[in-house]
């Protein structure tokens, strides 16, 4: 997916922000950290599309309020995002070579750096997010900490280590927490830092719930290949022809969501963007 012309001034300031953070974080680095630093950037860097993001600072806008009241959420939830993918790619996991096109983080800094990268990389996301400038801040705090941990991501990811041969019920549940618990937070947790109200909180909830079941469809069928069957996908379960009609259900839904809210172009433009990559 390409966001670059769509969301030009948004990515714009999402990037600076980022690069606040860090230069926030590494204030007084001391010559023996230079390499553990390397790493976090190397990794959060890295020309990730900055998905979830993008989804906080446009759920603000759908709201009318200023995209600067998520951006602090923005950058826990990428955070957060890296980290898992820096865990993901280790020996001990899915033991990948490539990130993007780029030797991934344990290739590089060896597997103990890519370890304490992660480890950097989640804990500074809870700090930096502890100080978005919304009196709902420790709500959106509790928020990610539950879509990205035991009851959500990290969830997910054990319940996928331990499913070697998941049916479709159990690989849904897999997916809504692997991947979309954290793409519903990035657009729940922001309706909480610009004070939405209950209904609205509700319905961009639903928005991300069906969203991510969405993403998650479109990368199995952008990933599909016959030729080398891996893990257990959507496509391999359901086939290419049911894969696609239940991608059409799940964005559409995303969209009927989205009723009550005049200016949220952004966010039904993101459900466009996904459903166009296959």
């Amino acid at each position: 997916m390409s966001f670059q012309a769509d969301f030009k001034p948004e990515l714009e300031l999402i990037d600076t922000y980022f690069h606040s953070v860090f230069r926030y974080q590494n204030s007084c680095p001391l010559p023996e950290l230079e390499r553990f630093w390397q790493s976090l950037t190397y990794s959060f860097f890295s020309d990730g599309k900055r998905f979830r993001p993008l989804l906080a600072v446009l759920t603000a806008k759908a709201l009318g309020r200023p995209p600067e009241l998520t951006l602090t959420l923005a950058a826990a939830v990428e955070l957060i995002h890296t980290y898992s993918l820096i865990h993901d790619d280790l020996p001990c996991m899915d033991n990948d070579d490539l990130r993007r096109g780029k030797p991934t983080n344990h290739k590089v800094f060896g597997e103990a750096g890519a370890l304490l990268a992660g480890d950097g990389l989640l804990t500074m996301a809870f700090g930096v997010l502890a100080q978005a400038p919304s009196p709902n801040a420790a709500t959106a705090v509790a928020l990610l900490s539950t879509a990205a941990g035991p009851r959500g991501m990290v969830g997910g990811q054990a319940l996928d280590i331990e499913s070697a041969q998941p049916g479709e019920t159990l690989l849904t549940e897999i997916h809504q927490r692997k991947t979309g618990a954290l793409i519903r937070v990035s657009v729940e947790a922001a309706a909480v830092l610009c004070g939405a109200d209950a209904r609205e909180i509700d319905a961009l909830r639903t928005y991300g719930e069906h969203l991510g079941m969405a993403f998650q469809l479109a990368d199995d069928l952008q990933d599909h290949d016959p030729e080398k069957p891996e893990k257990i996908s959507f496509t391999s379960l359901l086939g290419i022809t049911e894969t696609l009609k239940r991608l059409e259900r799940s964005s559409q839904a995303a969209l009927d969501s989205l009723v009550s809210f005049p200016d949220a172009w952004g966010l039904r433009r993101m459900v466009q963007l996904n459903r166009e990559r296959v």
